[in-house]
């Protein structure tokens, strides 16, 4: 152990001096000692953030949450959430006898790798964000998912749970301690199902259809099933008033928190977050300070103006269609005169496959109004994206294609007026503030 670990934090070192990637150096010593997550020596506390999307957020505010209330805490945060990277982490922060050196461990995991993970690495904590539909080449559906991470957990964990999303009720089916977050009924819920693709439907319990009081998003929102005991649990931390003009929501009808971005998703992570420290009983003021003081990552979503245009930068993930839908609500929210902006430079850096079957999820025929002036499809698939703005029923004359982002801004900023969305991958975020700044000299 002591060898495994002395050649791993050289590769460390190595990997910082050229500033490569942080998975290597955990692979290697995976392949000199497959008992090395076994031989570790962990913290009393270690949190596990595992779902389809939302883990590097919420993990890294949790992360900061008890940096801030004084503990020493090991993260990884560079997003490696495999097996390899949770190891080049451990080698980050353990001593050459495999010790931990920091008070807590803050684990982003991989939702199809967390069954390997947790046979050695159990977490006293595991908060799982959501099951949804993401990289069908990959995950199959959401029912492998749920059966990868089900294989995960043992009865010594304490889930931490969206109370709002029914599919992960199904986890409470077994014998877990479960601490639940929701949001109340606000000005942006809606009654009326507004999305057609969705990850249930019927009740887990009796098969009945489930029917809603109101919606948040897609299935998130207040269900109960008419035939059996199944319905939305009280959550033990509540989002209690939601306030996106000024970025801020309020927890338990007390604590005010700062929202990185004025989007759902935001919410829930911050919610989440909130909820893990609440439970661990760490200062609430501590806590509140933390998230108040954590900067928003532009390189995510971002607002700004040009000119006398307002831009929103709406970072997704591709192949999976609930963080578009996200996007699609965030747009729809303003009755105002829009072009909109959608594409990506690749669809996967993991594997080379080429499916697109994941846009026709997206609910783009939302975005077909009378406000939706221009929508530019852009990108190596960007073709395809504009077939499937016609099958969305978009006018031909409304839909713009553009291999080059550079071109396709160009056109936008001198050619069209109304507000701008980007609903774009990560890979566009940064090349689109980029053009954007170009040119003009009053935009911030």
């Amino acid at each position: 152990m002591f060898f495994s670990i002395l050649i791993g934090k050289f590769l460390v070192f190595i990997g910082k001096i050229l500033h490569k990637g942080s998975s290597k150096p955990g692979e290697v010593v995976l392949k000199m000692k497959k008992d090395f997550f076994k031989n570790i020596k962990l913290p009393k506390k270690v949190i596990a953030v595992t779902g389809s999307s939302g883990k590097g957020s919420i993990s890294t505010m949790i992360a900061e949450i008890y940096r801030k209330s004084g503990f020493t805490v090991a993260h990884n945060s560079k997003g490696a959430n495999l097996n390899s990277g949770i190891a080049t982490l451990l080698l980050e922060n353990c001593n050459l006898r495999g010790k931990i050196k920091k008070d807590v461990l803050v684990c982003e995991v991989d939702e199809r790798f967390a069954k390997y993970l947790f046979k050695d690495i159990k977490p006293n904590y595991v908060v799982i964000t959501n099951i949804c539909r993401d990289q069908p080449p990959r995950q199959g559906n959401v029912d492998i998912v749920y059966e990868e991470i089900e294989k995960a957990l043992d009865e010594g964990m304490h889930l931490i749970l969206n109370a709002d999303d029914p599919y992960l009720q199904k986890f409470t089916f077994a014998d877990f301690d479960v601490t639940y977050y929701g949001m109340d009924k606000n000005k942006y819920s809606y009654e009326k199902n507004k999305f057609d693709s969705l990850n249930i439907y019927y009740c887990p319990k009796c098969g009945r259809k489930l029917k809603y009081n109101f919606y948040h998003f897609e299935t998130l929102g207040d269900y109960t099933c008419e035939n059996c005991s199944f319905k939305r649990p009280k959550p033990n931390y509540t989002v209690t008033d939601v306030d996106y003009d000024n970025s801020i929501i309020t927890m338990n009808g007390k604590y005010k928190l700062h929202v990185p971005f004025a989007i759902l998703y935001a919410t829930y992570n911050t919610a989440a977050a909130f909820t893990m420290a609440a439970l661990d009983e760490l200062p609430l003021d501590k806590v509140v300070e933390a998230i108040n003081e954590s900067k928003t990552n532009t390189k995510i979503n971002n607002s700004y103006m040009y000119q006398e245009r307002k831009v929103n930068v709406l970072s997704n993930k591709n192949e999976n269609s609930t963080t578009f839908n996200q996007s699609i609500l965030f747009t729809k929210r303003e009755d105002k005169e829009r072009v909109i902006l959608i594409g990506w430079k690749e669809i996967s850096r993991r594997y080379v496959y080429y499916d697109l079957s994941w846009l026709y999820d997206i609910a783009f025929e939302n975005l077909n109004d009378q406000y939706t002036q221009k929508v530019y499809c852009v990108g190596e698939n960007g073709y395809d994206i504009a077939v499937r703005m016609k099958y969305a029923g978009f006018d031909e004359k409304k839909i713009a294609y553009y291999e080059k982002l550079e071109d396709a801004v160009s056109d936008l900023k001198n050619n069209t007026t109304g507000d701008i969305y980007a609903i774009v991958n990560f890979d566009y975020v940064e090349p689109f503030n980029n053009l954007m700044m170009v040119g003009d000299k009053n935009e911030h």
